[in-house]
């Protein structure tokens, strides 16, 4: 979008106003100086002083356009005045010019409907009685004549200022629609943000879980069993290259966002399972793993929801739970994928702790089912442990 600078907009709108400026000024002078001459050919050998009376008439008459922007009512009703002096004098007051043209021109350009439409009757009326009462009453053709010339002098302002109109409308509604495309880019960018948000989160948080156990099992048989330890370092190595990795892929996916085919590694899925189960295995987490279907045939997108649900309720177990059993059942049928994740252990709750089911992960695990048309429970289970169950439909209807 074009910016203009505000010296360069003040410094356009200072040239218009003295652009239109100038154009009054040429009205004002060419139409009273079209009175000044007519009038002057019909006072040839009148009086000096009704000679001089009578060209204040027209030179007021239309020297007074030169306020037509800024007050038309004050013009109409000035000319009104001057036209019944003129034809008091004795002059018939189509001599006076064209100078009631541009006057009700204006009043249809910048009055309201209902003022606009009373200027063009009062003027037809005036004009009616001013003829009727001018020194030589003319015939009907001559006055449908002269009326007809106002009359259209009116509607062509009227036309103008329905065209101003339209395009004012035109212009706001450009502008609703350019900020509600603004609003639509923030919106699509917070969601964004959140979604990446949330993918580091579920990175992060499990990955930080195995190796923070890993590390203080390691520490602890670091001098009692160097084979414990070294397997323990190796889970975190590995665990920690992982983390890296999904982070490297997140950032790409930000710096090459502009990019017609950016070269990206494959999103996670539930045929990657296996995976997060060697890893909550190696924190000292039994998994007994019960998978039903076609697990690689489930879309890209609620496949990678259904990883991420996994893998936050799995971290769940190593944070919370510790070594413990845990039973994950993936089954993908024909018009679902259900999930379950239930363990046997009773959490760990500190002073510091957050409770269960109030974290981010939580909300990140319901946002994931509901974003996809599917459903997610969190809560105790029937055995004493904690449970995550849902589904979530094979074909994405996302809401």
């Amino acid at each position: 979008m074009a910016c203009v600078a505000p010296g360069q907009a003040g410094g356009g709108m200072a040239g218009s106003r003295a652009l239109e400026w100038l154009l009054d000024v040429a009205l004002a002078a060419a139409a009273a100086l079209a009175a000044v001459v007519l009038t002057t050919e019909l006072t040839v050998g009148a009086p000096a002083s009704a000679q001089a009376l009578l060209l204040v008439f027209a030179i007021v008459h239309g020297g007074v356009l030169i306020l037509r922007r800024t007050a038309p009512r004050i013009v109409f009703a000035v000319q009104s005045v001057t036209a019944i002096g003129y034809v008091a004098a004795g002059l018939p007051v189509f001599m006076l010019g064209p100078a009631v043209l541009v006057t009700l021109y204006t009043a249809a350009v910048r009055l309201d409907r209902r003022a606009a439409v009373l200027s063009l009757s009062v003027a037809e009326a005036l004009l009616a009685v001013l003829l009727w009462a001018g020194p030589s009453v003319p015939g009907f053709a001559s006055w449908a004549q002269f009326a007809a010339v106002l009359a259209g002098a009116w509607f062509l302002g009227d036309i103008v200022r329905r065209w101003q109109a339209a395009a004012a409308e035109h212009e706001r509604r450009a502008v609703e629609l350019e900020r509600a495309r603004e609003d639509l880019a923030r919106l699509a960018v917070s969601a964004e943000r959140v979604r990446i948000a949330r993918e580091l989160h579920d990175v992060v948080a499990h990955s930080m879980s195995v190796i923070a156990m890993h590390a203080g099992s390691g520490r602890l048989a670091a001098t009692r069993d160097p084979d414990v330890a070294r397997r323990a370092f190796e889970v975190i190595e590995e665990s920690s290259r992982g983390a890296l990795a999904e982070m490297r892929r997140l950032v790409t996916i930000l710096r090459d966002v502009d990019d017609d085919a950016p070269s990206l590694a494959p999103a996670p899925g539930l045929a990657d399972v296996h995976r997060l189960v060697a890893q909550v295995a190696a924190a000292g987490v039994d998994v007994d793993v019960h998978a039903e279907g076609d697990l690689a045939a489930v879309p890209e997108g609620v496949s990678l929801a259904a990883y991420r649900i996994v893998q936050e309720a799995l971290t769940n177990v190593v944070r919370h739970v510790g070594p413990t059993r845990v039973r994950l059942t993936v089954a993908v049928d024909d018009d679902r994928v259900r999930l379950e994740v239930s363990d046997r252990g009773a959490r760990r709750m500190t002073s510091t702790a957050i409770p269960p089911g109030i974290g981010h992960g939580t909300v990140g695990m319901r946002e994931r089912a509901t974003l996809y048309g599917g459903e997610l429970t969190v809560g105790p289970g029937p055995d004493g442990g904690w449970r995550v169950t849902g589904w979530l439909p094979r074909a994405a209807v996302g809401r």
